[in-house]
């Protein structure tokens, strides 16, 4: 029988849990180290299960309301696409990762481009590639549930519908494989199907809610495959994806980020190659140090014998014999070294594009003053972003300024409300961009001073510490004495430099409304002796209580 690795129990163990929890995460592995990898990345946050074999998973599936399922391809004893097309039969909406080596993503490829398996991880995996796997998938599950909790019901696509959807499905994924095979990528993903022209969101009739459903759902697929290329580092496949979704209409902040990420990680490859280069000419230097043989140069007495005849010489070694030459072009020409400067000045224009896609995100978020809230979709995350991948970009200071002041302004607002941590969070989210002006150091000086003088109102000096020099006894309350009513007043003040009392504030009363203000008035006259530090007067704050009692 199954039970949580978490809390190692019994039956009982599991019954509980079933009943009081939400299964998150099922994991079908015999490999120790790949389960606990997906636990690290999983954290405490979520709830983890784990079976060894595909006939203990039934219980959980059909109770634990299991939303995410990792399948480790090689703990099945049957096929994997057949086991994949079984559970996904019985329950459509599980988020399904499958795990395994190359072999088993080539048998799985089809189901992965039908998304069925919505992920492949290739084993083995880093911490921190699992945690990405995870957190991809557990957006997809709760995407999912949002959808289910939140849209209506939708009709059954009609006839025609279907038909459409088919074909814009067969067009996109077509497109996809070409680009793949023109980009050098081996994934069987997904397979050539012709280039039939691909409607766009745009082009559907507007009624046709069905169609434009379907053609989200394989837009959606296309930006998981970007990811999956990015994460498996396959940069070209990455950005072929991108393009087929591009021109599928997608746009959005999710496409400018997996966009802005292969651009990073082009200038990382890049800079890794650059670095690489000066080692290779290194480590091939030495060679050249044989060239001492050559310093010996006794035959060049014998040099006026050849002077005659110099050019006659020159000339047959140019005209001789061209094919080294033609060899060295036909080996350029397959492995496409001749096509670089067309591919650099692609790949310079796919950067362009994701940087002003990024100046256009952080723009947009300013005016809908999404400032840092959401994460990864807010103004200052697509502007710290293009400042780090283009920190030369002449458009960052006029996204700064205004960015900057925003959030100086959102400062002050909280000052004036007395929302003192706030303010603060506002200001250091002004200087994590780097902002500084008039405003922010003002709103800085302000903040520092309500600070200190709420630390000087909480911080009370004990009142037998203070010596009182006058005192005023309170009158009695001839309703109090009336009723022969007793009782007390806690009151806060400060003792000011000359020993004046201040800012009298009653903090609490045995009979209320009956003895505070003849406390007050007695307080106020009161006088000490100035508390003296460092050589000169300073206030302080205390408390006291004042007793009301009939002779």
């Amino acid at each position: 029988m199954l039970a949580s690795d978490e809390d190692g129990g019994t039956l009982e163990a599991l019954k509980f849990s079933l009943a009081t929890d939400i299964v998150e995460l099922l994991v079908l592995t015999t490999d120790a180290a790949f389960l606990q990898t997906l636990r690290a990345a999983v954290g405490g946050t979520r709830r983890l299960w784990h079976v060894l074999s595909a006939d203990k998973m039934s219980d959980l599936l059909v109770a634990g309301e299991v939303g995410i399922v990792v399948l480790d391809a090689p703990a099945l004893h049957e096929a994997a696409g057949v086991f994949v097309r079984q559970i996904k039969r019985q329950f459509p909406d599980l988020v399904v990762v499958a795990a395994g080596h190359r072999d088993h993503e080539n048998s799985l490829a089809g189901l992965i481009s039908a998304g069925l398996v919505y992920r492949f991880i290739h084993k083995p995996m880093s911490p921190g590639r699992a945690k990405l796997f995870a957190e991809a998938a557990i957006r997809k599950y709760e995407q999912q549930r949002r959808r289910a909790a939140e849209a209506p019901q939708r009709r059954r696509a009609s006839p025609s519908t279907r038909w459409l959807v088919a074909a814009a499905l067969a067009a996109l994924v077509g497109a996809v494989a070409w680009m793949a095979q023109r980009s050098g990528g081996d994934d069987a993903a997904f397979s050539p199907v012709g280039e039939p022209a691909k409607p766009t969101p745009a082009q559907l009739p507007s009624a046709d809610a069905n169609a434009r459903t379907g053609l989200t759902e394989i837009n959606e697929r296309l930006l998981a495959r970007a990811e999956n290329a990015l994460l498996e580092e396959r940069l070209d496949e990455a950005a072929a994806a991108l393009e087929t979704a591009r021109k599928s209409g997608v746009e959005g902040s999710r496409i400018a980020f997996l966009t802005a990420q292969l651009a990073k990680s082009r200038e990382q490859a890049k800079s890794a190659k650059a670095l690489a280069q000066p080692r290779a000419q290194a480590r091939a230097e030495p060679k050249t140090e044989v060239e001492p043989k050559a310093k010996a140069e006794p035959k060049t007495e014998i040099e006026p014998k050849a002077e005659a005849e110099p050019k006659a010489k020159a000339a047959p070694k140019t005209e001789q014999d061209p094919t080294p030459l033609l060899s060295l072009a036909t080996e350029r020409m397959a492995d496409g070294s001749l096509l670089e400067p067309d591919r650099d000045s692609a790949r310079k224009q796919v950067d362009v594009d994701a940087w002003g896609q990024l100046l256009k995100n952080a723009n947009e978020r300013l005016l809908q003053d999404r400032l840092i809230e959401p994460a990864n979709d807010n103004a200052k995350y697509f502007y710290l972003t293009l400042k780090q991948i283009d920190p030369g970009n002449a458009a960052l200071s006029s996204v700064l300024q205004d960015l900057g002041t925003r959030l100086a302004g959102k400062a002050r607002g909280a000052l004036i409300l007395g929302q003192y941590d706030a303010a603060k969070s506002w200001l250091d989210e002004a200087g994590a961009i780097g902002f500084t002006s008039a405003e922010v150091s003002s709103a800085q000086h302000d903040l520092e001073s309500a600070l200190a003088k709420q630390n000087f109102m909480t911080n009370l000096a004990p009142a037998n510490q203070l010596t009182l020099l006058k005192s005023v006894q309170p009158v009695y309350p001839s309703r109090a004495a009336g009723k022969k009513l007793e009782g007390w007043v806690d009151v806060e003040f400060t003792v000011s430099e000359a020993g004046k009392v201040q800012d009298i504030a009653v903090r609490a009363t045995s009979v209320p409304g009956v003895f505070e203000d003849a406390a007050v008035k007695a307080v106020s006259q009161w006088r000490y002796r100035p508390i003296v530090r460092d050589a000169g007067a300073v206030p302080v704050r205390t408390q006291i209580r004042i007793r009301f009692t009939l002779s």
